[in-house]
C-alpha cells in the first residue's frame, strides 16, 4: 500500500520526467549512427551494437510493461480486486496527465536534445578528438615542412650578457634555440675569414661588437674600419682596451673630424706607392680609347716618382716643375701630359687629413707589426674618403703579404661594398697564411654586383669574396633572392614528409582526419628561406666548416659610458720666426720686409743652409753647390698655391719649420710667366757673393731692398 503511495504522489512531476529521458534516450539511439554494422567489425563494435539493441528493446518496452506491472501489483495489493485496483490506475492516469499538462515544454526539449547534441557532436567534438588522436598518433616520420606561420612564432630574440660565455681558447659566436653557447676554437676562427650578411638595424654590428671585443681579449690586432659611422663600436673598442689593459685605440678619421692624418702614398716601396697611385687615381687600363692617355699619365708618374716623397703637397708642386732636377723642357712635359693625376691631387688635398707630412702620416706598418688596436672611420658619400680608405687597405694587404705578423691580426670591414677592391677580393686567398684574417659585412646580394667601382669586374670580385669566406653569419634577408642564395649555402635535406592524408567529412559536414597517410621523401635545405625571411633582429644563421648549418642568438656588449670618437685635435699654426734685433752695422745682405729666413744670410740659424760651407772656404764659388743640390733653396720664397697647410719639401727644412711658408699680408705677389733680375737684385747678389768669397774685404754699403720672390722661375737657379 505504502508503494502504491509513493508513486501517485511522485507521479507529478518526478515519473513524468523519467519517463521523458527514457522517450528523449530512444530518440537519441534511433537517429545516431553510433555503432555500424561492417564485415570487418572488431569483438568491441559487435559488443556496442548489440548492447545498443538491448538498450532500444528494453526503453521500448518499457513503458507499457510499467503500465502493466502497475495495475497487477495494485490488483494484488488490494487482494485481488478489479474494481479498486481499477480505479487507482484511473487515478494515477490522472495525476500523469496533469502532470504532462503542466510539462508539455519538457516534449519540446526531448525531442530536440537528441538532434542538438548530435550536431555538437559530429560539428566540433569529433573534428576535436579526431584531431588529437592526429597530434598524438606514433607516426613513422616526425619531419616537417617550414612554414613561415609557425617560424615567426618560434623566432624570439633573446637577452643575454655575451662576457658571461667567453673562453679561453674559444670564440663565442652566440646561443642555441636551446639556450647553449656556440663556439669555434681559435686556431679554426683564424684560419677562415667570414662574411655577415643583413640589412640595417638587424644586429651586423651587434655581432662585429662581440668577435672584436673578444679579439681585444685575446690580445690580437684589431681593426675596424668603419662606413656609416657606427654609434656604439668605438665605445666598444674603447672600453675593451681598458678592461684588459691594452693602450687605449688608434683612432685615424678620413673624414677630418676626428684625429688623425695619412698620406696615402707615403708607406711602403716606390713600386708599392706606384701601384697605389695607380688605383687610387684610376690609371690603370681598362680596356677602352682612354687607356692611351692613361699611359701618358703612367709615364709622367714614373717620371716623378724618383723625385717624390709621397706627400701630396710635394707632387702638387713636382707636376708644376718645381724641382731642381726638373728642366725647363721637362716641366712643360709634366703639365701637359699629368691629365687626370692634378685633378685628383687638388681633390686629395681639400681634406686636411690627407695632407700629412711623412712625420704625421699614420704609420700602418707599425700598427700592424705591434698588433695594435685600431679604428679607422671611412665615409660612405665621400667619394675621396672612400678612395682614401681603399689606399689603406692596399697599403695594409702590401705589409701583409710581404712578412708573416707576429701577432694573429682581426680585420673587421663593415659595409665592404663601398671601399672593395679587386686587391681586397684576391687577397682574402692569400693573407690568412700571414696571420690575418677578416671579416666583411654587406645587406645583399647585390651588394657585391653594384660596385661604386664600375671599371671592376663585380662577379669576379662576388666569387672571390664567396670562396674565401667560410664562415657566414646571415640576418634576415629583405629579398627572396639573398634568401634563395643563402639557403642553399646550409646544404640540403631529405625530409620524409606526408604527401597526402585522407580527411573524411561526416554527417554533420565537418571533416575528420581518416586513418590513411601517404608519405614520401622531399629535399629542403637545413635553414630555409622561411627562416631567413622571418629572422627577427639579433637572430642569424651561422654557416661554418665541417658542421650543420643552425639559428644563433646574438646579443650587444653593454657599454658603461658613450663617450663617442674624441674630437680631432684642432691644428695650431706654427709660430712665425721672430725677427733678429736691429743691429748697429747692416749685414751685408739684402734685407727683406718678409719674416722668412734669409737663404743667403750665413748667420743664420738654419743647419740645412746650402750656403753654409762656403764660409769655410771662401775661395769656392758660391752658386756651385746648386748643381748638385737636391733642395732648392728659393722655394722657401715661393708662396704656396694650393689650399690649407703644407710644406715645401725641397726647401730643406725637417718639416718642422712650416713658417716659412706662409707669405707675409703684405709681401708682393708673385709675378706671371718668367722674370728677370732687376737692377737691385743683381746687386744685391753681387754683394752677397762679394761679402762671401772676399772675407777680408771692406763691407759694402747695404743694398737696398729687393723682391727676391721670382727667383724661383730662374732657371738654372
Amino acid at each position: 500500500m505504502e508503494i502504491l503511495r509513493f508513486i501517485l504522489l511522485n507521479t507529478d512531476p518526478g515519473l513524468t520526467t523519467v519517463f521523458c529521458l527514457m522517450i528523449g534516450v530512444l530518440l537519441v539511439l534511433a537517429v545516431t549512427g553510433a555503432v555500424k554494422q561492417s564485415d570487418d567489425a572488431t569483438a568491441m563494435d559487435v559488443a556496442f551494437l548489440y548492447a545498443r539493441r538491448c538498450i532500444m528493446i528494453l526503453l521500448c518496452a518499457a513503458g507499457p510493461l510499467l503500465i502493466i506491472g502497475l495495475y497487477a501489483y495494485a490488483y494484488a495489493v488490494y487482494g485481488f480486486d478489479g474494481e479498486r485496483a481499477t480505479s487507482f490506475m484511473k487515478l494515477w492516469y490522472g495525476e500523469f496527465r496533469k502532470s504532462i499538462a503542466d510539462l508539455w515544454w519538457c516534449f519540446l526539449v526531448v525531442l530536440s536534445a537528441p538532434m542538438f547534441l548530435r550536431m555538437i557532436m559530429l560539428r566540433w567534438v569529433r573534428p576535436k578528438i579526431s584531431g588529437w588522436l592526429r597530434k598524438f598518433r606514433v607516426q613513422a616520420s616526425g619531419d616537417a615542412l617550414s612554414d613561415i606561420r609557425i617560424d615567426m612564432d618560434n623566432l624570439k630574440a633573446k637577452d643575454f650578457n655575451p662576457l658571461d660565455y667567453y673562453l679561453k681558447g674559444q670564440m663565442f659566436l652566440g646561443l642555441d634555440d636551446k639556450g647553449e653557447a656556440i663556439y669555434m676554437a681559435d686556431e679554426l676562427f683564424r684560419k677562415n675569414h667570414a662574411k655577415v650578411i643583413g640589412p640595417s638595424q638587424t644586429g651586423k654590428g651587434v655581432m662585429l661588437g662581440v668577435l672584436l671585443d673578444q679579439a681585444i681579449m685575446k690580445g690580437w690586432g684589431a681593426w675596424f674600419v668603419d662606413q656609416k659611422p657606427d654609434d656604439f663600436i668605438y665605445d666598444i673598442m674603447r672600453e675593451s682596451c681598458e678592461r684588459h689593459g691594452r693602450p687605449a685605440p688608434l683612432v685615424l678619421d678620413l673624414n677630418g673630424v676626428g684625429p688623425g692624418s695619412y698620406g696615402p702614398f707615403i708607406g711602403g716601396t716606390r713600386r708599392e706607392r706606384r701601384e697605389r697611385v695607380v688605383k687610387t687615381f684610376g690609371m690603370a687600363d681598362n680596356g677602352t680609347n682612354a687607356d692611351f692617355f692613361k699611359r701618358e699619365e703612367r709615364k709622367v708618374l714614373d717620371y716623378l716618382m724618383p723625385l717624390w716623397d709621397g706627400t701630396l703637397g710635394q707632387l702638387a708642386k713636382l707636376l708644376k716643375g718645381k724641382h731642381p732636377e726638373i728642366n725647363e723642357q721637362m716641366a712643360n712635359w709634366v703639365r701637359e701630359k699629368n691629365g687626370s693625376i692634378e685633378s685628383n691631387v687638388s681633390e686629395f688635398m681639400q681634406l686636411d687629413t690627407l695632407r700629412a707630412t711623412v712625420e704625421e702620416s699614420f704609420d700602418v706598418a707599425a700598427a700592424l707589426n705591434s698588433g695594435a688596436v685600431v679604428y679607422v672611420r671611412s665615409n660612405i658619400n665621400d667619394t675621396i674618403v672612400r678612395k682614401a680608405c681603399i689606399a689603406l687597405l692596399d697599403e695594409v694587404v702590401q705589409i701583409v703579404l710581404k712578412k708573416r705578423l707576429e701577432h694573429p691580426t682581426y680585420l673587421s670591414l663593415d659595409e665592404v661594398r663601398f671601399i672593395v677592391s679587386q686587391n681586397l677580393a684576391d687577397a682574402l686567398a692569400t693573407i690568412l697564411s700571414k696571420n690575418v684574417f677578416a671579416s666583411i659585412a654587406y645587406q645583399a646580394l647585390t651588394d657585391l654586383l653594384n660596385l661604386p667601382d664600375k671599371t671592376l669586374n663585380a662577379e669576379s670580385i662576388k666569387g672571390g669574396i664567396d670562396i674565401n669566406t667560410q664562415i657566414t653569419l646571415t640576418y634576415r634577408a629583405n629579398d627572396y633572392e639573398t634568401a634563395l642564395w643563402l639557403a642553399n649555402m646550409t646544404g640540403i635535406a631529405q625530409k620524409t614528409v606526408t604527401k597526402m592524408e585522407k580527411v573524411e567529412v561526416n554527417k554533420g559536414g565537418a571533416e575528420v582526419w581518416g586513418d590513411e597517410r601517404s608519405v614520401g621523401q622531399v629535399e629542403e635545405t637545413t635553414v630555409t628561406t622561411n627562416q631567413l625571411l622571418a629572422l627577427p633582429a639579433r637572430v642569424s644563421a651561422l654557416i661554418r666548416p665541417n658542421h650543420l648549418a643552425v639559428i644563433i642568438y646574438t646579443c650587444w656588449i653593454t657599454v658603461k659610458e658613450a663617450k663617442g670618437l674624441p674630437p680631432r685635435n684642432p691644428v695650431q699654426p706654427p709660430a712665425l720666426p721672430a725677427k733678429p734685433p736691429a743691429a748697429t752695422t747692416p749685414a751685408p745682405t739684402t734685407a727683406s720686409t718678409s719674416t722668412e729666413e734669409d737663404p743667403f744670410d750665413s748667420n743664420a740659424a738654419n743647419s740645412d743652409d746650402p750656403f753654409a760651407s762656403l764660409n769655410e772656404n771662401p775661395g769656392d764659388d758660391p752658386f756651385a753647390a746648386l748643381a748638385s743640390a737636391t733642395d732648392d733653396p728659393f722655394s722657401s720664397i715661393d708662396s704656396d698655391e694650393i689650399n690649407g697647410p703644407s710644406e715645401d719639401p725641397f726647401a730643406g727644412t725637417t718639416g718642422d719649420d712650416e713658417a716659412r711658408f706662409i707669405p707675409e699680408p703684405d709681401a708682393p705677389k708673385k709675378p706671371a710667366g718668367k722674370a728677370k733680375l732687376s737692377a737691385d737684385q743683381l746687386a744685391a747678389i753681387e754683394a752677397a757673393g762679394l761679402a762671401i768669397t772676399s772675407p777680408g774685404s771692406p763691407k759694402p754699403k747695404p743694398a737696398a731692398k729687393a723682391d727676391l720672390s721670382s727667383l724661383d722661375d730662374i732657371e738654372g737657379i
